[in-house]
């Protein structure tokens, strides 16, 4: 029921528009726009500037390297800085070792980070929930304060002293690109606790109903996990993939301390950046003239240098190339985000 004395309330006519809050509501997302897209301009610029410098300084000839005119589009294109980068790096086989290694790396990553993340997230054990502390712990505490208990580890290598029971005497590792793979398979590689914990996150998120179903049917915990909740855990499939080969690709770290093979690019680049200039020197009585080949010149190092990095990130971007809409979409449904 209504007031007989209430007043009518006024209403706009049809059609009509109120100018100034749609100027106010349009400025406003406006506005955000243009700052939403100065930060992404700004931040693309940081990330893209030393890759199109990279670029620039491996198509330009070697007499106009540091000359303001040509900084960016070089008035002469050569090839000299690529030639030289490939073959100071042994660009073929060390693409190919590197590749073979890290692939298996990657695999080995994948599979011990999704059992493990799998019984973290499904076992009901105090004990076994507690250990996921130790899983944190190797994402925050630095790799350099367990290298020595390692390196000894594996340069006495023995499994409860059956190796030196079998062999007599215990046996070196190092310098084995085993060393990597033992680490990977038992979780302990590079970033295992971060790939643990994002199979712990997914896993955590699937509905207990599709395993219910299989273990009525009869199914064990170890079939559940590869019939069930791994042909589900795609997306997190995917991101550690991409990222665990991305970093292992890219590792100096255990690399340089437990292997240490020349065929690795990122060995093999580090070699080159500390005897550069001996190293062009020895390069350049192999090659036929017509070639630059100032050893001594910095300017020249540099620009080889960078050349060769360039080399070395170039599978890492036609790889993204092709799988970032996949990528992408895995990471936002990783169930990185938390249960």
């Amino acid at each position: 029921m209504t007031k007989k004395n209430a007043k009518p309330v006024k209403t706009a006519r049809k059609g009509k528009i109120d100018y100034k809050d749609w100027l106010k509501k349009k400025g406003g997302a406006v506005g955000l726009n243009i700052i939403r897209y100065a930060l992404i301009l700004c931040i693309g610029y940081i990330i893209l500037l030393p890759i199109l410098e990279m670029i620039s300084t491996a198509i330009m000839s070697p007499e106009e390297v540091g000359s303001p005119v040509s900084e960016w589009v070089p008035s002469e294109f050569s090839v000299e800085h690529i030639v030289v980068a490939f073959k100071l790096i042994n660009y073929p086989s060390s693409v190919a070792y590197t590749l073979f290694t890290t692939a298996l790396q990657v695999v080995l990553q994948v599979f011990s980070a999704a059992i493990s993340g799998y019984a973290f997230a499904r076992v009901r054990s105090k004990k076994i929930q507690a250990m996921f502390i130790v899983v944190i712990l190797t994402i925050i505490v630095p790799q350099s304060v367990i290298l020595l208990p390692q390196y000894i580890y594996f340069r006495n290598f023995d499994i409860l002293g059956i190796v030196k029971l079998l062999t007599g005497s215990q046996i070196n590792l190092l310098g084995k690109p085993i060393v990597l793979y033992l680490l990977d398979f038992c979780g302990m590689g590079l970033r295992a606790g971060l790939y643990i914990y994002i199979f712990r996150q997914f896993f955590r998120g699937l509905p207990y109903s599709l395993e219910e179903a299989a273990y009525v049917d009869g199914s064990g915990f170890i079939r559940t996990l590869f019939k069930i909740a791994l042909p589900n855990a795609t997306p997190s499939i995917i991101t550690v993939t991409v990222l665990s080969f991305v970093w292992n690709w890219n590792d100096t770290f255990y690399t340089n301390r437990f292997v240490g093979n020349e065929l690795n690019l990122m060995v093999r680049l580090n070699k080159v950046a500390a005897a550069m200039g001996n190293m062009l020197q020895a390069l350049g009585r192999k090659i036929p003239d017509g070639y630059y080949f100032e050893y001594n010149d910095p300017l020249y190092q540099a620009s080889v240098l960078s050349t060769a990095s360039l080399l070395v990130i170039l599978p890492l971007i036609i790889l993204y190339s092709f799988i970032q809409k996949q990528f992408v979409e895995s990471a936002s449904n990783s169930g990185m985000g938390g249960q």
